[in-house]
């Protein structure tokens, strides 16, 4: 993998060719940037590789705006850019221009070496975008407020009810590279390929390979689960996770995506593509906290609550949060609440099958079924009765 590096001192010019030669790193070019110079006639005509790119405060603006028009076009590049402001701001925009990861400066040999290290060969030749005209299906993505908020089974248990019960061609995607355990709510984990098997073929990636690479669950639910290791998540991009789903997209009417709760390049992707945006949270005092600043967030990177839907798991009535004081408090209007009632999610959560499946007449799955109609906009489906149950046909 060649390196190119654009510095803005000869002082960090001369610490990151060493750098670069001392791990074994080809060094394609170094270029030294004049104070103020524009990015756009430095950047040339690099089409792969990884580029270390030094941004000084008074060009840093600028420079995310020529990225983010700039990097599309070639998904075959890395960029790590080194800044001195590490801002959760601008980590996001540095984020939605397409930068694979930001450098902190000053510079730390160490982080250095282990950035060039994960990022060494990652970049695998990609086909050209599908056309996003072909992409009917609607997406939705579930983002958790904090972790252990159920948001993993809400999602798997709606995505079995769209297809067990309103019939609609559904696929649910794992996408929480480094710690996703979705699949084991709809099939104990059995599974033989991930969604890193099919990104490292991403060159010949058409419906056939994608077809491969998801577990039928149902005739009509698709899984596509997460990696089984940390080091195949990390080589996966932004740019196969835009290919990936508008393929997906183009086979399923819906699909629904289990986000992990830290935003980063690949979440910021599937949000911005999204139609219906979930977030899933508790009425506890910390999770309250914790929803005020996602959907603030949500709201600062542009997505309207038009796109947002609140989602109470775990509700309890006598919780230390009135309904009425979450829905004040974070400024949105919750869609649905679902009770606590642990005895019937249990056995479903153990076993690795869907709720329904398990026990078909609770109010946990009625509050499921009610939050996937109002998706679907059409009327819940009725409970079956122990008689129709045991038959085995529908109400």
């Amino acid at each position: 993998m060649s390196i190119s590096v654009i510095a803005s001192s000869e002082t960090l010019l001369n610490t990151l060719r060493s750098h670069t030669q001392g791990c074994q790193q080809t060094l394609h070019s170094a270029v030294l940037r004049a104070s103020g110079q524009a990015l756009w006639p430095l950047l040339g005509a690099m089409e792969h590789g990884t580029l270390l790119l030094d941004s000084p405060a008074e060009t840093l603006n600028e420079d995310l705006l020529t990225l983010e028009k700039w990097l599309p076009s070639r998904p075959q590049l890395n960029v790590l850019l080194l800044s001195e402001d590490s801002s959760q701001a601008m980590l996001m925009r540095a984020m939605r221009a397409g930068v694979r990861e930001v450098l902190p400066l000053p510079l730390q040999p160490q982080e250095l070496t282990q950035s060039l290290r994960r990022w060494s060969g990652s970049a695998a030749a990609l086909p050209a975008a599908p056309d996003k005209a072909s992409a009917s299906g609607r997406l939705v993505a579930f983002l958790g407020c904090k972790g252990g908020n159920g948001t993993s089974f809400v999602a798997a248990n709606m995505a079995h009810l769209i297809a067990s019960e309103h019939a609609r061609p559904c696929a649910f995607i794992d996408l929480d590279l480094q710690c996703g355990d979705a699949s084991f709510y709809l099939s104990s984990g059995a599974h033989k390929n991930t969604l890193s098997d099919l990104t490292r073929q991403i060159d010949r990636l058409d419906a056939q390979l994608l077809s491969s690479c998801m577990h039928t669950v149902t005739a009509r639910l698709n899984l596509l689960a997460a990696p089984h290791d940390l080091e195949s998540a990390m080589a996966i991009s932004a740019a196969d996770i835009d290919k990936v789903l508008t393929l997906v997209r183009t086979q399923h009417e819906q699909v629904l995506v289990d986000l992990p709760r830290n935003l980063n390049a690949l979440s910021l992707k599937v949000l911005d593509m999204a139609d219906v945006v979930y977030v899933v949270m508790h009425n506890h005092t910390p999770d309250v906290r914790d929803a005020q600043r996602l959907i603030g967030m949500l709201r600062s990177l542009g997505y309207s609550d038009d796109k947002l839907r609140l989602l109470v798991n775990r509700y309890d009535p006598d919780g230390w949060v009135s309904l009425s004081e979450l829905e004040k408090a974070v400024g949105l209007k919750a869609c649905q609440t679902i009770p606590d009632q642990p005895q019937w999610v249990g056995e479903a959560m153990h076993t690795g099958q869907a709720l329904s499946l398990v026990h078909d007449h609770n109010a946990v799955l009625q509050a499921l079924r009610e939050a996937t109609s109002a998706l679907l906009d059409t009327r819940p489906q009725k409970s079956r009765s122990w008689m129709q149950r045991w038959i085995g046909k529908a109400a």
